[in-house]
């Protein structure tokens, strides 16, 4: 493997750019080197020929710069990627093969889902933060139904889901409609406890209603009736009466984990909670969730890589840090969105 101090040298190597960017009249890629904080990330590892390693270069850039660029960021990466084999052609054992750009996330970056078209919502305090959001849709006055939802809410925590669950989550002095309208503006998915009681629920159909119509993916879990109306178009899963809810809660995460709809978030909510990780054995844990998420974009990939050099729960917990290059080998590069 190579010395440190390759890696060591990306801010090195971004103001060498800078300085050539700004010579050759390329004044917005100068402007995003300035302003950029670098890091090298090492992505995979060749053995062939005395060995290469695989480096991604991440440049963290202000938000406010980040939107100045939209459509040209693609253009800007593969500039700097060519200046950079340039930059660095001496170093056989190095290659540069990938530059990413992002912005600078703000602490609750990773907890705002809202998409382009929404205004932004700071999360309410129910939600976990860094968790994935699921709102638990269910007839709450119904006996069988609220321990359900309370039982599923607690499995789901094991996958780092956290669940609204509305008779658990509102607090007696907050006006009740108002927090579930502010969970169903600000959740990642929604999951239907669909029992016979649901189908007459006025207030259950406006929740998936309001999933739909914000493009969000809908779980039914059957639990003693069919889904029906918006919900008939989606397979339910079968919760058998009395069953456990750790089993239902696995489904429902392999779901979110596989869903084009959920899986970006619930890779993003995994990677947090493994940056967090303040034990071996929850390392661990949490990599193994993260290993059954079948594909990564890139900002995900670096983000994954990073967790090694800035968590020591991570870098030296058995095995993690070896698991997290060969899934990046595997997966990194396979969802570029």
């Amino acid at each position: 493997m190579l010395p440190m101090e390759f890696r060591d040298r990306a801010t090195q190597f971004i103001r060498t750019l800078q300085q050539i960017a700004a010579l050759r009249g390329a004044r917005q890629e100068a402007e995003v080197l300035a302003q950029a904080s670098a890091s090298l990330i090492e992505t995979g590892y060749d053995n062939w020929n005395n060995g290469v390693t695989y480096y991604t270069l991440t440049l963290e850039v202000p938000i406010k710069l980040y939107a100045q660029l939209d459509d040209q960021r693609d253009a800007l990466e593969k500039s700097i990627q060519k200046r950079m084999s340039e930059l660095t052609r001496a170093e056989s054992a190095a290659s540069i093969t990938d530059v990413v750009i992002s912005p600078t996330l703000a602490r609750e970056a990773i907890d705002n889902s809202s998409s382009e078209t929404e205004p932004y919502e700071p999360p309410p305090a129910f939600w976990a933060a860094g968790h994935f959001r699921l709102f638990v849709s269910h007839v709450g006055h119904i006996g069988d139904a609220r321990k359900m939802a309370h039982a599923l809410k607690g499995a789901l925590s094991s996958y780092h889901i956290a669940a609204f669950v509305a008779h658990d989550d509102i607090e007696p002095t907050k006006e009740w409609q108002a927090e579930i309208e502010s969970a169903l503006r600000t959740m990642d998915a929604l999951t239907a406890l669909v029992t016979p009681e649901f189908l007459s629920s006025r207030w259950c159909d406006q929740e998936v209603g309001i999933a739909i119509g914000r493009g969000k993916l809908v779980i039914p879990l059957r639990a003693g009736a069919d889904p029906h109306g918006f919900l008939g178009k989606y397979q339910a899963l079968t919760i058998i009466k009395g069953g456990a809810a750790s089993d239902a809660a696995l489904r429902v995460f392999e779901i979110l984990a596989k869903n084009d709809q959920s899986r970006a978030r619930m890779a993003d909510a995994l990677i947090e909670c493994l940056r967090s990780s303040g034990t071996y054995e929850r390392s661990k844990k949490t990599m193994s969730l993260v290993e059954r998420i079948p594909s990564l974009n890139r900002g995900q990939v670096a983000r994954l890589v990073q967790t090694i050099d800035e968590n020591s729960q991570i870098k030296d917990a058995y095995g993690v840090p070896e698991r997290i290059k060969a899934l990046v080998s595997r997966i990194g590069q396979v969802d570029t969105t």
